[in-house]
């Protein structure tokens, strides 16, 4: 066996991505349909997936990747695993949608809650933001509070309030971090250091009385599991004018049930306090 060293050749053209991307954009703003899809954080040219099977993507020309994106989550289970498949045949074969309440919605729910203990309803929705803006305003609508505490790094969707960035102190009132967002949208959102305890206690002590919600993520795309935000806001009930309820969780994703993370860790840093 020979001792040399293999030497594996690979490039980084990808030209049928890059003419899709051309073309897409004559379209499409950017070409892409979500701003965290356009590579300009990284570079290159965005890779046009044609086909995915278990845990391999292919992209358009025809180069191969291992998908640890999992379509943000749905796709737990790979692609075109062979169960989902003939689930899905199964399903379509009785109508796409209905526009009305059907048995298997019923079915879902329960499902959801036999499974993710703190969760004892829910409502269906189209997407995450969806999940997110409706979890905000039953918050303030139950506490009659407005603000909103929210931690650096973390995405919730693509509501106004919520596309901010710390500031330079320990709790300061958000700016918005795109444009299209008014100053107001956003200044009702504190955002504060991620994972850190005595901020978020100080932003309680010093404005609990105005706070609605706290919305954070257990499971971030930079960060490890917020097991500490949550056990501070989990066992200082009453605190600053919080509530000792966590009635709401903005949604529900299959990365929180197969996590270190228990989902019951997950979803109660999500509730309203």
């Amino acid at each position: 066996m020979s001792s040399q060293p293999v030497t594996v050749q690979t490039t980084i053209d990808a030209p049928a991505s890059a003419a899709l991307l051309a073309r897409a954009s004559e379209v499409i703003p950017g070409g892409v349909n979500s701003p965290v899809r356009a590579f300009r954080a990284v570079g290159g040219t965005p890779r046009f997936m044609a086909s995915g099977s278990g845990p391999w993507l292919t992209d358009a020309d025809g180069k191969r990747y291992v998908d640890l994106i999992c379509s943000w989550g749905p796709m737990i289970l790979g692609h075109a695993h062979p169960d989902v498949l003939a689930a899905v045949t199964e399903a379509a074969a009785r109508g796409f949608s209905f526009g009305t309440p059907s048995e298997n919605e019923v079915r879902l729910a329960e499902e959801i809650v036999r499974r993710v203990e703190p969760v004892e309803q829910g409502r269906l929705v189209n997407s995450g933001t969806e999940a997110t803006m409706s979890a905000i305003r039953l918050a303030r609508g139950f506490t009659g509070r407005d603000v909103v505490v929210k931690f650096a790094g973390c995405y919730h969707g693509h509501v106004d309030a919520l596309l901010a960035s710390a500031g330079s102190g320990v709790a300061t009132f958000a700016l918005p971090d795109s444009a299209g967002v008014p100053r107001s949208s956003a200044g009702e959102t504190i955002v504060l250091p991620y994972n850190d305890v005595p901020a978020l206690e100080a932003a309680f002590a010093e404005r609990g009385h105005e706070i609605a919600a706290v919305i954070t993520s257990s499971l971030t795309n930079s960060a490890p599991c917020a097991r500490q935000v949550s056990a501070s806001i989990r066992l200082k009930p009453g605190a600053g004018g919080t509530t000792p309820m966590f009635p709401v969780a903005a949604s529900v994703i299959t990365q929180a049930m197969s996590s270190p993370c228990s989902a019951k860790t997950a979803l109660s840093a999500s509730g309203s306090l």
